[in-house]
């Protein structure tokens, strides 16, 4: 896959002490593993709009939905998220900044998924219901290198929302996103198309495999969901491609992804079991996956790979972008042992690497 790497830009809002203007920051959304064999029919009241003809709406989730009735059916699961982080002014002083995003409830009892650059080195997390009711909010667990986050709220019998499959989504479905744009505009829903599916996208530094839409999405928005015209989260929205005459180029990390990390999220605090090989790929090279930094003391270190190593196969597979070394990391195991062939000064060698663990 051809891999954006220009002008890619994080969707949530901080509002800077210097100047009037916002930065760009992130997105995300995520579905638990045990809510797929829940009972579609919710027994919280949806508190739509204020009529309570809309809570009917929450018994036809699983059809397929018109864009007005997809936005009463979800609208009150989904939060705007405002923070205080620490910052500097002119002076060099460390002063406190307002930041928005985006979220969405995945349970009954106040458990919210959004992008973890939303929540990073938050001192204090308000989320604002559609109602207009703030709850202040804990951090339960992050993921950086996912950059997903869910936070807890205090309450009970609110509506949530369910992760659907987006490994069976296709290329030219409607969807919608919903969110908090611009951290002013709460509530908002944009619609438009799946564009492109495993998409790899360059962003501050690595890849991430990512959903493209063309419903717009701006700063704020990152964390919010994305929406099938079944009421099911394929995808949570985190980045947009910015530029003078670029239009429609927005990115949601997949629901498959997102439901699982969610999970290990909710019941750990963070991402158990995942496998670590220790080096990072070079962002000049997308159609080939060549290492830039090995990891001190890492999987890859003990196995003799070095910088500029090309990785052409792990245990006989060919590795053709960074999102195949992704995918067979994702499906391994610490401890695993990977035969690995690599190029290195026009040479073809195999070394042997026993995968470690992820933090620690």
């Amino acid at each position: 896959m051809k891999a954006i790497k220009t002008m890619v830009t994080v969707l949530c809002v901080i509002t800077l002490m210097v100047g009037s203007g916002y930065i760009g920051a992130y997105m995300t959304q995520r579905n638990l593993t045990a809510q797929a064999e829940a009972p579609i029919q919710e027994t919280a009241p949806a508190f739509i709009n204020g009529s309570i003809e809309a809570v009917s709406l929450r018994a036809i989730a699983g059809r397929e939905m018109s864009m007005p009735d997809l936005f009463d059916y979800a609208n009150p699961s989904v939060v705007a998220i405002s923070t205080q982080i620490m910052g500097r002014n002119a002076f060099g002083q460390q002063v406190p900044r307002p930041s928005a995003g985006s979220g969405f409830l995945v349970s009954a009892d106040g458990y919210i998924v959004t992008n973890n650059h939303v929540i990073e080195s938050a001192r204090e997390i308000t989320v604002l219901m559609h109602d207009g009711r703030e709850f202040p909010a804990e951090v339960i667990g992050r993921d950086p290198l996912t950059d997903l986050a869910v936070i807890k709220i205090d309450v009970r019998g609110f509506p949530f929302l369910r992760f659907g499959n987006s490994d069976t989504a296709r290329v030219g479905e409607q969807v919608a996103a919903i969110g908090n744009p611009l951290g002013e505009l709460a509530n908002s829903m944009t619609v438009g198309h799946l564009s492109a599916l495993n998409r790899d996208v360059f962003i501050d530094g690595a890849y991430y495999n990512k959903l493209q839409t063309d419903a717009a999405v701006n700063r704020g928005n990152s964390g919010g969901p994305l929406l099938n015209a079944f009421g099911e989260v394929i995808g949570v929205v985190s980045a947009k491609h910015a530029g003078t005459g670029i239009e429609g180029l927005g990115f949601a990390i997949p629901a498959t992804q997102a439901q699982e990390i969610t999970a290990h999220l909710i019941e750990y605090g963070f991402v158990r079991g995942r496998a670590m090989l220790g080096v990072t790929i070079s962002a000049n090279h997308s159609q080939r996956v060549q290492i830039a930094v090995v990891a001190p003391n890492s999987a890859a270190a003990e196995a003799g790979l070095r910088v500029g190593d090309i990785l052409l196969e792990i245990n006989g597979e060919p590795l053709h972008a960074f999102t195949d070394l992704r995918r067979a990391l994702d499906n391994a195991h610490p401890s695993d042992t990977w035969e690995i062939l690599v190029r290195r000064q026009g040479q073809e060698i195999t070394l042997v690497a026993v995968l470690g663990e992820a933090g620690a």
